[in-house]
């Protein structure tokens, strides 16, 4: 396949990242390779390597959020418009091209840890760092298989370009990711004293359950893929419940918690550079704030994912007297409805909010504007305030007109003006709340949607304002994908999830179709379907990169669509 062009960056020799304690490589003697990688520290140093890719990976959302029907496009000028509206993605998208090369790259650390394991000092933590890399060479082939189809499975470490890679069909590629995650199963159950972070064989669990169900929606599925997605997510979960509040598990600082089974980590202690090392998850997902977020204490964002205001609607419901309201805490704890004068205030002075002045007030349907005023006129009298119909943001949209989704905040993050990582707060990738909700749609796809209930009711339950739970319950009846799909969304905004949960799901044009409004009136509503490629195929896959199909020998397809 075109996997050529990881053929220039393939051999990462002396990778010096910055990183949390355990995923931080160095070679500061500039020791050669083979010197320094056949020694216990060298190698664990390069095993931590394959950690830091996540970076990488995960360095722009864009493959993950862009283009589905909760997130519309903003004001922002970095926001790739072919990834949002699909009309214009071709082969030469810069954004793809890089998921595509950070994928292989990382692949080829693995590939190298995997090489020198079997040259490396020997001790008995040998076969559990192994068992790590393997993880991690699958998820990484996970993630470039639901995003491109089949793929090249290059498995060798290379020290020298190579000019030829035939392409893996999509069967084989899951294949392939199924044995490798069993093989480290197999090696880390037995190992109960892994370090935060670290793989384990939860992390492992919760991954074969949903790459078995990302399968199960194949033409060439096993006929059993839903119902070991359902055994693997629930082995994951382990009979343990969601106990900690939604407010709680995505508080600055809190990062570290018995639900979260992986996440790419942060510290202060070993970023180099505050302004550029770290995470840069909190500039997405709201409104651009203004540019005086040193002296008035908030976040710079790019403006860019903004909410749709069809995510807004998920989380309303009506009550008894037919009334707008919600009953679901994840609504305040996803987006910041008040803003005070100094925005980080809701953190640094969250017991005392009721003394502090109001500047943003994001009306939801039910808050009539002037009660509301008139409840506090000396904190709210000066407050601009933004109506529930107007919450969706356009590219013209003036400063602060969304609310801005707050689950990635870090009080202590610097004010700058670009996308460079200024955030220390840890990304997660896997968490038991989602871990719930595979087990639910696997139970679905395997005909038991009372179980596929009994979980969601789990996630609900956790979601629900104190008195409400009862109101937050569903039965079997209710259960369909799309209210999975919508459970999802509510769940897990802005957790790189949506473009794979709605392609997966064979979701993904009817969706944006029905909920995204700027693609549905540019193109839609004018009888253009913009999913359409030239060739009458329709985008689903992203494309093959051309610079990876020029530099690659072999005879390789391009994707429907392109």
């Amino acid at each position: 396949m075109n996997t050529k062009i990881l053929l220039i960056t393939l051999v990462v020799l002396f990778i010096t990242v910055r990183c949390s304690d355990f995923v931080e490589e160095e070679n500061k003697s500039n020791i050669p390779a083979d010197e320094f990688y056949t020694k216990k520290d060298g190698y664990e140093n390069l095993v931590n390597s394959t950690y830091s890719s996540l970076r990488e990976v995960y360095n722009m959302p864009w493959v993950f959020e862009a283009g589905t029907d909760i997130y519309v496009m903003g004001r922002g000028d970095a926001q790739p418009e072919p990834l949002f509206e699909y009309k214009l993605l071709t082969p030469t998208e810069i954004n793809v091209l890089s998921f595509y090369t950070s994928c292989y790259k990382a692949i080829q650390r693995c590939n190298t840890a995997i090489y020198y394991s079997e040259r490396t000092e020997q001790s008995d933590i040998l076969p559990i760092r192994v068992a790590e890399v393997k993880f991690l060479r699958a998820y990484y082939y996970f993630l470039l298989v639901q995003q491109f189809g089949g793929v090249a499975i290059v498995t060798e470490r290379f020290e020298e370009p190579v000019l030829e890679f035939k392409r893996n069909t999509a069967e084989e590629v899951y294949a392939f990711i199924i044995s490798e995650m069993d093989q480290a199963l197999t090696v880390l159950e037995p190992a109960t004293s892994q370090a935060f972070g670290r793989v384990t064989a939860k992390v492992v669990q919760h991954y074969l359950a949903k790459v078995h169900l990302t399968r199960g929606y194949e033409p060439f599925a096993a006929g059993d893929d839903f119902t070991r997605a359902a055994a693997y997510a629930d082995v994951a979960i382990g009979g343990k419940s969601l106990s900690i509040s939604f407010k709680d598990l995505f508080w600055p600082g809190k990062e570290k918690n018995d639900e979260v089974l992986f996440s790419i980590q942060y510290d202060k202690t070993s970023i180099a550079v505050s302004q550029r090392d770290g995470s840069n998850q909190n500039a997405f997902f709201g409104p651009y704030m203004g540019g005086e977020g040193a002296a008035r204490g908030y976040p710079y964002r790019m403006y860019t994912l903004a909410p749709s205001m069809h995510l807004f609607n998920l989380f309303l419901s009506k009550d008894e007297l037919n009334n707008t309201t919600t009953y679901d805490s994840r609504f305040y704890e996803t987006f910041m409805l008040e803003i005070y004068d100094r925005y980080y205030d809701y953190y640094d002075r969250n017991s005392s909010l009721n003394t502090l002045s109001v500047w943003y007030f994001y009306a939801p349907p039910w808050v009539d504007e002037a009660t509301w005023r008139a409840a506090d006129p000396a904190r709210r009298s000066k407050a601009t305030v933004v109506k529930f119909e107007n919450w969706e943001a356009t590219t013209n949209s003036q400063d602060r007109a969304t609310p801005p989704v707050k689950k990635f905040d870090d009080p202590t993050s610097l004010f700058i003006g670009n996308t460079d990582g200024n955030s220390t707060r840890d990304i997660y990738l896997a968490r038991l709340g989602e871990t719930y909700l595979i087990a639910a749609e696997a139970y679905f796809k395997a005909g038991n949607p009372s179980l596929a209930a009994q979980r969601i009711n789990e996630v609900r339950r956790r979601a629900a304002l104190p008195g409400q739970e009862a109101k937050m319950m569903i039965s079997e009846a209710d259960v369909t994908i799309d209210f999975i799909l919508d459970e999802r969304a509510r769940e897990l905004v802005g957790e790189y999830h949506r473009w794979m949960d709605l392609k997966r799901t064979g979701k993904l044009v009817e969706r944006v179709q029905a909920y995204n409004t700027q693609v549905k009136a540019k193109y839609f509503a004018r009888g253009v379907n913009p999913f359409t490629g030239a060739d009458g195929e329709l985008k689903i896959l992203r494309p093959i990169p051309q610079q990876a199909l020029d530099l690659n020998q072999a005879e390789v397809p391009q994707n429907p669509g392109y």
